[in-house]
């Protein structure tokens, strides 16, 4: 995920302050716990998202929401960031605050498209042969693709794994014509 400077700047702003005060793995579950909300709830982004909303409203419904499940440091970011009216960003400051926190701690994302939904033990070896490609753990975001007609596609940053039944064909297509091509 290419992460927008102002998005960047809040979320290590974030991680950092809570590295500096010892509740780093508490700002994670928050995070977690807020991304989870918001992906939930397309009404809470709708309404963060409104600019014609004041500030006033948006703080008072974040603190109703969240005061009681989050700690001390988060809720004051969230209240720090509706009032300078950045809360239409707090999905993204949210995801790129995880995604952060796994690149400092080696973990990589990987996003996959597959024909078909994966099993745990599928999903679990293809991230096991990832993991062994890049030297580090990978995450899977699995989402299933029904135009493709099989395989899958997987990208770990800028490197794309094309497994697809047409790509396969591609390659075949293109080797018998080289074949041909040399007789």
């Amino acid at each position: 995920m290419n992460i927008p400077e102002v998005v960047r700047r809040y979320s290590v702003t974030l991680l950092d302050a809570a590295q500096e005060t010892g509740v780093a793995e508490e700002a994670r579950r928050d995070l977690e716990g807020i991304g989870a909300t918001l992906d939930a709830s397309e009404e809470l982004r709708a309404f963060l998202l409104n600019r014609l909303i004041g500030a006033n409203l948006k703080e008072s419904a974040v603190e109703k929401l969240f005061a009681d499940r989050v700690g001390a440091l988060t809720m004051n970011f969230m209240r720090l960031m509706v009032r300078r009216g950045r809360a239409n960003m707090l999905a993204q400051v949210t995801q790129a605050c995880l995604q952060i926190i796994d690149e400092r701690s080696g973990i990589a994302m990987a996003q996959v498209h597959s024909a078909i939904a994966l099993d745990e033990a599928q999903a679990e070896h293809l991230s096991q042969r990832l993991a062994g490609y890049f030297g580090r753990e990978i995450r899977l975001d699995v989402s299933v693709d029904e135009s493709m007609r099989g395989g899958l596609i997987a990208t770990v940053g800028d490197t794309v794994f094309d497994g697809t039944v047409d790509a396969h064909l591609r390659r075949l297509h293109r080797k018998l014509l080289g074949d041909v091509s040399t007789k």
